[in-house]
């Protein structure tokens, strides 16, 4: 009999068909699993065919449980024990289906889906944090929205930490938060990254203006207005590759600039066609409030990109202090003067090489790959003992 892996997550699918963000065997690494089933925890409705690279070779099933404000005002806020006949779907469905292990990709209300199948069932789970929960509850200017949803979680990230077979951070900075809830056991392992596109910049020589890159979501948090003034003022050619609710205001603000750059807006293009793209350029750079590696830094440092990134106002993200990588003042003038140096090429080769031995190092795709499948067949062994 084949194995089965249940993916709970809280995420909309449909977003990544439409970014064309699919990474091959994101829900299913190494190919462990001859079955993967992913339970979104909303009543999204994406086509399963466009997301079969993500399950690899494994057959793939979608399912929903249906959250939004109904259940939200009935649990009192996702209270916990207000929850339980709610969660008792997902119990229901893992009977049906038998999965040998269940992944959550964060600790909210799909963690305590995962924790109430883990008591009922003995089924054991494995939680990925990839965003700071604390951080974000603390921090307003991320909206009002994702303010309030981090307050109404803590309850159930509780739950869902104390409970879990295993959790993974991946980046350090959010060990602190982890550290605090003392949960059984837990590593650092980056997010998984497109294993089969990503190429590596060999030639570092440019003509013309310099050749920058920048890609991420449009909000608030990753306004790169900073960084498309220093580009309008210098001889810089800057490309931003992403959508959001900022991009027709920063499209505005640029034809407005005076200066001999340009800026590029791309609102989408897919992950594999970026990823065979990046190399052309000669620079990544971004703005970014959060306390994480964006995926985008992940994919850039591979490609052998030399990275720019703003300092945070509060505590610096710790893989951005081990000197591989240039942090700038948020201002038009920080990023500017970062751009100035790497005009000089033989500056771009020794930071793009730090860049990529850094990163080969840290979040490799195919060693990534490896460490997520081992640490599924160890926790499938130890629940066979």
């Amino acid at each position: 009999m084949g194995k089965v892996l249940l993916n709970i997550i809280t995420d909309r699918l449909s977003h990544l068909e439409g970014k064309g963000e699919m990474t091959s065997r994101y829900y299913n690494p190494g190919e462990v699993f001859d079955d993967v089933h992913i339970l979104m925890t909303n009543g999204d409705t994406p086509n399963p065919q466009n997301l079969q690279k993500m399950a690899g070779n494994a057959k793939l099933h979608i399912h929903n449980m249906q959250t939004g404000k109904s259940l939200l005002l009935k649990s009192l806020f996702w209270r916990p024990a207000l929850l339980k006949e709610w969660a008792s779907e997902g119990i229901e469905l893992a009977k049906k289906i038998k999965p040998d292990l269940i992944r959550c990709y964060g600790n909210y209300i799909n963690g305590y889906v995962a924790s109430e199948i883990k008591r009922e069932l003995g089924i054991p789970y494995v939680v990925s944090l990839h965003t700071h929960p604390d951080e974000n509850r603390a921090n307003i200017s991320f909206g009002l929205k994702n303010f309030l949803y981090y307050h109404f979680s803590a309850a159930v990230e509780k739950v869902t930490l104390e409970n879990a077979d295993e959790v993974v951070v991946i980046y350090k900075s959010l060990l602190p938060y982890v550290n605090r809830r003392n949960p059984a056991s837990h590593k650092t392992i980056y997010n998984a990254v497109n294993p089969d596109k990503i190429k590596s910049k060999d030639d570092y020589a440019s003509d013309g203006p310099l050749k920058v890159l920048s890609v991420g979501r449009l909000i608030p948090g990753k306004n790169p207005i900073h960084l498309i003034e220093a580009a309008i003022t210098g001889n810089t050619e800057l490309t931003i590759v992403g959508d959001g609710p900022l991009r027709a205001g920063l499209e505005e603000k640029a034809k407005s600039l005076d200066g001999p750059g340009k800026v590029i807006f791309i609102p989408r293009m897919a992950n594999d066609d970026l990823c065979e793209q990046t190399p052309s350029f000669d620079v990544f750079a971004i703005h970014c409030d959060y306390d994480g590696i964006p995926k985008t830094v992940l994919e850039a440092s591979l490609s052998g990109l030399p990275i720019i990134v703003n300092k945070r106002t509060k505590i610096q993200v710790p893989e951005f202090e081990d000197g591989w990588m240039t942090l700038v003042e948020n201002s038009a003038k920080g990023y500017n003067e970062a751009l100035s140096a790497l005009m000089d090429q033989t500056e771009r080769e020794k930071l793009g090489s730090l860049a990529k031995e850094y990163s080969n190092k840290n979040w490799n795709p195919c060693e990534t790959e490896t460490k997520y499948a081992d640490l599924y067949k160890k926790l499938m062994s130890a629940k066979a003992l």
